[in-house]
């Protein structure tokens, strides 16, 4: 039967993490889909790892990946990547400002357009703002990002940042071992950038953009992205990634 592997990086979620997992398996996936739930908790000083824990006893569907160090989020996704082994991918962030069911959508226009890969588009709908830097932020360097993905898929990548990106399992499995950002948020421009010129067939991988919704948290709630320091770490990510 097929599967979607769902990768749920952790970092500190020990407030959300149970939650958005009970959602995540209370989904019904499009065209019979297993599930395969990974969850990566990278190092955690509260209680994540043991959250994560109890619940793979819960759902046989859930296995628990615990990283002996902090390697940050990009290289913490990479790493649950590699674990998996579903016909598709998909990344889930282990707070609620996503919603689980929104990953089923994905799947189904992934699968009706024969697309190698969907990725969510926040600014496709309205959505709520916390902070306006963020906003702005994500809607540069996705515009950055596009000038160099844009020429190569002739799809536009509004949202580049989006957590919700879903390919190809076996795509997937073979770029991860190339992934070298170590940057909280570096996972999003360098796979954006390889996608962009992966070779499938002789010709580029077929992407669909598709409007999510969002419910973005604040910083007393757990946000750890930011917008000056963070941004600017992922605009030269964009260029390295793009260019080199």
């Amino acid at each position: 039967m097929a599967k979607l592997s769902i990768i749920i990086p952790a970092y500190n979620e020990q407030a959300t993490l149970e939650k958005i997992v009970e959602k995540v398996i209370k989904v019904n996936l499009a065209n019979h889909f297993d599930k395969e739930i990974i969850i990566v908790n990278d190092s955690s000083k509260d209680k994540t790892l043991e959250i994560a824990t109890k619940l793979s006893l819960k759902y046989k569907q859930i296995q628990v990946i615990n990283n002996q160090t902090n390697l940050g989020k990009s290289q913490t996704v990479k790493k649950g990547i590699m674990n998996s082994t579903g016909d598709f991918v998909v990344i889930q962030d282990a707070d609620l400002e996503y919603n689980p069911e929104e990953i089923n959508f994905l799947l189904e226009q992934l699968i009706k357009n024969k697309c190698d890969v969907a990725y969510g588009n926040r600014f496709g709908m309205f959505n709520g703002v916390i902070y306006t830097q963020n906003f702005v932020g994500n809607l540069l360097l996705s515009f950055v990002s596009s000038i160099f993905t844009t020429v190569r898929l002739r799809v536009v990548i509004p949202d580049m940042e989006v957590c919700y990106k879903m390919m190809s399992g076996n795509i997937a499995r073979e770029i991860a071992p190339k992934l070298t950002a170590t940057s909280n948020f570096g996972f999003e421009p360098e796979i954006t950038a390889r996608l962009s010129k992966y070779i499938k067939n002789g010709k580029h991988l077929k992407f669909i953009v598709l409007p999510i919704s969002y419910n973005p948290r604040s910083v007393e709630d757990g946000k750890k992205m930011s917008a000056f320091k963070d941004g600017f770490k992922a605009l030269l990510e964009i260029l390295k990634y793009n260019l080199f």
